[in-house]
């Protein structure tokens, strides 16, 4: 699951983090803030660069979301309000399941990361390429204050459902090497020196975003341990059943 790299890097991110920006993915992210705003956008898609494979637990920065109070569900078609009830002490996010098979946009308010001004994860109901037909969102947006609603956005004609709840929220801190450089995840923070990524080999290892940014066209970049020195691999950026194999990794 990803994101719609906002007008915040559409292309952008698209082409740097082909992992989590694929037209494989049906679930799009949006925000407006810097170029490095959506690569997890909270913990939806909490790994940044990780590659398509189940995402790892425990990565500093990593935000780990937990459940709680009654779930509330229902059908709808076109935009529509679904009250969960009071918001409880403690949450401080909704989660959403939703499901769609055919129509048009769906879009729901997400909680917005460091710097941002606004955001959302929006996806088309009959997009064929869409992996799966049921979205989780966990970083849903509250209620406005005084209200216990939240608004779904739907094209007219499109029917969906949703089972939804109230959340809580708790975020590791990023770690900091020898360097000074932080390391881990992004989160609602921003966005670490050292973005947690994995090799052609399927190693975990991080990114370093200056690199990431300055990189040109396609190919590979390398992929360090959290010293920000050893480099253990490569990520590909681009096609990677195009892109030939990786050079060699210099020895330290």
């Amino acid at each position: 699951m990803n994101s719609t790299l906002d007008p915040v890097f559409a292309a952008g991110i698209e082409r740097e983090l082909r992992a989590i920006g694929t037209s494989r993915s049906g679930l799009r992210r949006r925000q407006r803030r810097a170029r490095v705003a959506v690569i997890v956008g909270g913990s939806l898609a909490v790994a940044g660069a990780l590659t398509g494979a189940a995402l790892l637990s425990g990565l500093p920065g990593q935000t780990t979301v937990a459940p709680f109070g009654d779930t509330v569900s229902g059908s709808y078609t076109g935009t529509a309000v679904v009250d969960l009830g009071p918001v409880p002490a403690g949450a401080d996010r909704v989660i959403l399941d939703i499901t769609c098979t055919e129509g048009g946009g769906i879009e729901v308010q997400t909680l917005p990361g460091a710097g941002a001004t606004a955001a959302g994860a929006s996806w088309n109901c009959s997009d064929p390429i869409r992996e799966n037909k049921t979205i989780h969102i966990d970083d849903g947006l509250l209620p406005a204050n005084g209200s216990t609603e939240v608004t779904v956005t739907a094209d007219p004609g499109t029917s969906w459902t949703v089972v939804a709840r109230y959340g809580s929220s708790t975020t590791r801190p990023w770690g900091v090497n020898a360097r000074g450089e932080t390391y881990g995840v992004p989160n609602g923070n921003g966005t670490p020196d050292l973005v947690a990524s994995r090799t052609t080999d399927g190693e975990v290892g991080y990114i370093r975003m200056t690199e990431q940014f300055a990189f040109e066209g396609e190919g590979y970049i390398k992929v360090y341990e959290s010293d920000g020195v050893t480099q253990i691999g490569w990520f590909p950026i681009g096609d990677p059943a195009t892109l030939g194999d990786p050079p060699a990794v210099e020895k330290q």
